[in-house]
This record gives structure tokens, sequence and C-alpha cells, in this order.
């Protein structure tokens, strides 16, 4: 709901809004004396939130950075995984399903705005965001949105909890949302999902029903996509997937760091500025940010690199920020929820178990896309990574 109220109601400031949730949600935990984080703790994905941490203690140390700068590049990491922590202390496996029904809820509503968005305001492209607003950056919102319910609905599909019609209802009103919105990416993320499906489904007859079902949906979909951006009508070809899978794609301008040369058009840049040490642990954490609110946290890199657009990857960010050590540890946050998924869906071939293998995988794709994991629109990946610890712990109970 950011989008709307920033956009319709001209209320910019709730951007920060949710930062003062968080530290209301901090002493809520705090002050509630029988709710503990003994049972986070125990999570092994908590190592990779400490590895995190100690790489950036080690930057710092190797990297002068002002004060005012550490906090904002805190904030820019840490909020996500203090709410992951406060959420699996707080919520329990009767709270997964009422908000994942919320996330199911909102999409007639966010449908219904874009249709108004396109009709009536001629909107389409970035600006095309429903929920998400009508502003540039909305849409990293809405791919994350999109991609949890089309994860949402194959698991639901899967164990008979959606029908059919309503199954393919889904699939074309998501495909038709992405072709309007020129999310030209969640189509390849759609047949990556698909793959992994039939991969992980045990049941392969109704595997193959559903792979039907999104050859049908993905085909209309991208026929209205290419009748609205006739220019984009290779993009599905094996020379473009080729070209956005090498060193060579360029999305802005010729010094873009395209979104698979993160490393390889980094290096020599971070090398240069601050050393061979910063390939390992980064320029320091807050040394390579900015922000358009606050021009004072404009980092100096940033500055002169900035026409790189390492900015719009999440990926990027990370790797100047921390370095190959940092970028790893944060990875590998989501890498053990992906393992531990896996695991459990084998032990236990539960729906939250299944749907659980999908996300990690999911939001490391979009870490390499964009860089809305820095974003508000990240609390939505933090929030949905809790559902298969918090359904399976339940499981495990009875």
């Amino acid at each position: 709901m950011q989008g709307i109220i920033s956009d319709y109601v001209g209320f910019r400031q709730i951007n920060y809004l949710c930062d003062v949730l968080l530290i209301i949600l901090l002493l809520v935990v705090v002050c509630r004396k029988q709710i503990t984080l003994t049972k986070t703790i125990k999570n092994i994905e908590i190592v990779s939130m400490v590895a995190f941490a100690v790489v950036v203690l080690i930057g710092w140390g190797l990297n002068s950075v002002t004060i005012p700068r550490a906090f904002w590049g805190i904030r820019n990491y840490g909020r996500f995984f203090l709410f992951y922590v406060l959420a699996r202390a707080l919520w329990t496996e009767d709270d997964v399903k009422p908000i994942e029904e919320l996330f199911l809820k909102l999409f007639p509503i966010h449908m219904i705005l874009i249709a108004f968005q396109y009709v009536v305001e001629g909107l389409n492209q970035d600006f095309l965001s429903g929920l998400f607003g009508k502003t540039g950056g909305g849409n990293g919102g809405l791919m994350i949105y999109l991609s949890i319910i089309l994860c949402i609905a194959v698991c639901q599909f899967e164990y008979k909890k959606m029908s059919t019609r309503k199954f393919l209802c889904y699939l074309l009103l998501i495909f038709v949302n992405a072709a309007l919105s020129e999310l030209k990416f969640l189509f390849i993320m759609a047949i990556l999902l698909v793959v992994w499906y039939l991969t992980m489904s045990k049941r392969k007859g109704r595997g193959m029903i559903l792979a039907l079902f999104f050859v049908i949906a993905l085909y209309v979909g991208m026929q209205i996509f290419y009748y609205v951006f006739p220019f984009w009508a290779d993009y599905l070809s094996f020379d473009n997937i080729m070209t956005i899978l090498s060193d060579q794609e360029v999305y802005a301008s010729q010094f873009d760091v395209g979104r698979t040369a993160v490393f390889s058009k980094l290096s020599p840049i971070i090398t240069k500025w601050a050393g061979k040490d910063a390939l390992l642990f980064g320029i320091g954490l807050g040394n390579g940010d900015y922000s358009d609110a606050f021009p004072i946290l404009n980092s100096a890199f940033y500055n002169v690199y900035g026409l790189m657009h390492y900015t719009w990857l999440s990926l990027g960010y990370l790797f100047v920020e921390v370095g190959y050590i940092g970028t790893i540890a944060y990875i590998s946050f989501f890498v053990i929820l992906e393992i531990k998924a896996i695991v459990a869906y084998q032990k236990r071939s539960t729906y939250y178990n299944l749907l659980g293998t999908f996300f990690p995988m999911v939001f490391m794709i979009i870490m390499v896309y964009n860089s809305t994991l820095r974003s508000n629109y990240a609390y939505m990946v933090f929030a949905v990574l809790t559902w298969q610890t918090l359904a399976d712990s339940g499981n495990e109970e009875e």
C-alpha cells in the first residue's frame, strides 16, 4: 500500500514509516517477557547474519566511514534481518495462513487498480504498478509481489487448494500485468519456476497439467507483451538470452554493470579505490551508498562511479560495500533457507514445505535482477521467508 499512499495521497514520508513500525515491533518483543528468541537463535540461518555483521565490522576497520553513512548502511540491510528475527519470534504457525490469505485478497484490488491506471490514467511500463504506485521504482515491488503470488498459485494448485479455473485465471492475470508493466524478466522467472516445480513435485501427472496451463498463459502474456512493446519482439530469443547471461548486457548506457558482470566489471574499480583487501571485505558498508532524500549520505564512491548503475542491483551494492566474503555471507542466508526447505520437503511433503523451496530461489534471482532487496518492498520477502519454518515447526509439534 506504500505506493498508493505515496502517489495518490501525497504522503511521501510513508517510506520511513516502516522503520518506525519496526522499532515499535522491537519494543514489543523486548517488553513482552513471555516471548523469547530462543527458537530463532537455534536456526542455522542466524550464522549468516552474524557472519555478515562480522564482515561489516572488518570493512569498517579497513576503511573509514562517517557515522551517518554507517548508520544508513546498517539501516538498509540490518532492518530486514531484524524483521526476520522478530517475525520468527512473534509469529506462530497459526499466523501463516492469514498472512498468506492477505496477499491473495489484495490481488483482485491490485488488478482493478492496474486496469484503472492503464485505461483511465494511460500508464504503462515502469509507471503501471497497481498497489505499488505510479512512479518509477514501484515496479520493483510489483516484481516481488507477482513472484510471490505466482509461487502461491503453483503450490496451491499442486495441493488442490486452488481450482483449475482459478489457477488459470491467476496465471493469465499475472502475465497480462507483467506484459503491460513491461516486467519482461518475469516471463523468464516463470519458466524457471515451472522447471523447478517439475523437479520438486511428487505428483508428476498433475505437474504435466500445470506445465500445460503455464505454457498457455505464458504464450498469451508474451503475445500481449510483443503487441504493446514490439521493439522487444526478440526478448526470449536465444541470442538475447545469451546477451543477458553475458558481460555484454547494457540496459541504460555503455558504462553499465551488467547483471552477470558485477564481479568482472567492478573488481578493478574497487581495487583501484581501496586496494586488494577491498575485494574481500568491500570499501565499507555505507561508503558506496546514496540517498535522494538526504544528499549528505551520498558517498564519494557513488559520486564518481554512480553512472555505472551498480546501485540498480542488490548484488552490485553488496560487492562494492562488503566484498566477496560479505556477499557470500549475505547470499548464504537464502541458500541455507533453500536447503532447509528442500530437506523438510523430502521428509514431509507438505504445502508450506514445497512453497518454502520456491521463495529463497526466487529472491536470489531478484537479487541479481534489481535492487529491491534494499527497499521497503523487501519486507514482503523476509515475511514470506518465515512461513516454511513456522509451518513446519507446527507439524513437528503435532
